[in-house]
């Protein structure tokens, strides 16, 4: 049994349940969820500068869960933010939510779509398709132009702009796979699923799989990220075994 932190990188509890009745609904026995936010830290991450205020304490969070002996971390956003960072300063893996939802999408298809809340958010996510080398299997992205408190106070809405770009996506761009920028509850899931014609990845589904994944292998064979060249950590930043 090993436990996998995630980290929702803003100062509100208000993401948390639902965040731990997704995990609940898809993880497997041998791992177990510990949800946090932060303390304080800004209502949502639509903004390059809440990234920013946002990672001094998620680093906090991780070191904690390092210590405890978690196998893993999950940053709980599509931005990403402070990915880098993260695995630059813990031994222990850190999961991107964008980056594991886009590799299980470029498995699933050819080419996929990427739905997402505003328009603000494509040049950010952007640049994240191509961090991971998947530009070319981009077939494009989608607004459904709601905020976070948007969804949040309308999940209907949100759920039938969902899936009438989705479609779109499909029919007009060529998609075989679609990707959600924002975790859904599971009904959601489910739901959209069976409405469309090609699979759906849901990213809160996709980065706590990848990080099952990542735990076994870290816990049981030591195999986490490389600290030469790129996550090359400061000095006396990362504990050695």
């Amino acid at each position: 049994m090993s436990e996998i932190l995630w980290v929702n990188p803003v100062g509100t509890t208000e993401f948390d349940a639902a965040t731990l009745e997704l995990i609940e609904a898809v993880r497997s026995s041998q791992h177990t969820p510990r949800v946090r936010s932060l303390e304080e830290g800004p209502p949502h991450l639509e903004y390059h500068v809440y990234e920013h205020e946002a990672l001094t304490r998620m680093l906090e969070l991780m070191r904690e869960a390092e210590e405890d002996g978690c196998g893993a971390g999950i940053i709980g956003c599509f931005y990403d933010g402070g990915l880098r960072e993260l695995r630059e300063g813990l031994r222990m893996p850190v999961v991107g939510m964008a980056e594991a939802s886009m590799l299980l999408a470029a498995t699933l298809g050819h080419r996929f779509s990427i739905i997402v809340g505003r328009r603000k958010w494509i040049p950010k996510m952007t640049d994240n398709v191509v961090l991971v080398g998947l530009e070319r299997r981009l077939a494009s992205f989608r607004s459904v132009e709601m905020t976070i408190p948007d969804v949040v106070a309308d999940p209907d809405l949100f759920y039938g702009r969902v899936l009438a770009e989705a479609q779109r996506a499909v029919d007009e761009d060529g998609a075989e796979v679609i990707v959600l920028s924002e975790i859904t509850s599971p009904s959601f899931w489910e739901r959209a699923r069976v409405e469309l014609s090609v699979p759906l990845v849901d990213p809160g589904v996709a980065c706590w799989k990848w990080a099952e994944l990542a735990s076994d292998l870290f816990l049981r064979h030591g195999l986490s990220h490389c600290k030469v060249f790129g996550y090359e950590p400061p000095p006396h930043a990362v504990k050695t075994v």
